[in-house]
């Protein structure tokens, strides 16, 4: 008789999770915050594998439909380590008082709303991409105003191609009335992303 068992270890620290399949980095999170000015505003990213080098890498934004901007900020010239997330924000003290640790990084190339796309560049190539970048958000399924959508254990990275189904949306307005990640009601749950069932078969 076969049995499908799922199982999540975790030993000495160590968790045992399932690869998404694919070396690029992945756009985990996207977020569009509730104090003052929208903020914070920021883009988690997690790179699957170590790079020498993460400047081969960078995010932009595609405002309201309007299409791609290419990639508008570059990752700095460091080494990064295979599990390791980053986060760009628009701003750096707004983000701290609501999430409870700085941003890696600021730009204004996250200086998005809900219904902006954001495309993941690699060598300059789309390698990971959030929303459709020649729509305006406003409405659609991906909507995240006041709000955040973050991406499913075991997808991506998706290439060019937005796939809805490949994420988890908190809604609109969702995060109104939060002053903190803590204590709200709809917590983005921040660096998750590598954490899955994994699923065996036993005679």
């Amino acid at each position: 008789m076969i049995k499908q068992l799922a199982l999540a270890v975790a030993l000495s620290g160590f968790a045992v999770v399932a690869s998404a399949g694919s070396a690029d980095p992945v756009i985990t999170g996207v977020f569009d915050g509730p104090l003052t000015g929208g903020t914070p505003k920021f883009v988690e990213v997690r790179f699957n594998d170590a790079l020498p080098d993460a400047s081969i890498c960078g995010i932009g934004s595609a405002n309201n439909g309007g299409g791609s901007d290419g990639e508008e900020f570059t990752f700095p010239a460091v080494a990064v380590s295979a599990g390791q997330f980053v986060h760009v924000a628009s701003e750096a003290p707004q983000f701290e008082a609501y999430m409870g640790f700085p941003p890696d990084y600021t730009s204004n190339a996250v200086e998005i709303n809900g219904d902006d796309a954001i495309e993941l560049f690699c060598n300059g190539v789309v390698v990971d991409v959030f929303g459709d970048i020649n729509v305006d958000g406003t409405g659609e399924p991906w909507d995240h105003l006041d709000g955040w959508a973050y991406r499913n254990v075991g997808t991506g990275p998706d290439g060019s191609t937005f796939v809805l189904g490949n994420w988890t949306f908190s809604g609109p307005n969702a995060t109104d009335d939060c002053t903190d990640n803590a204590t709200c009601d709809s917590v983005f749950p921040q660096q998750t992303y590598p954490v899955e069932l994994m699923q065996f078969e036993v005679e």
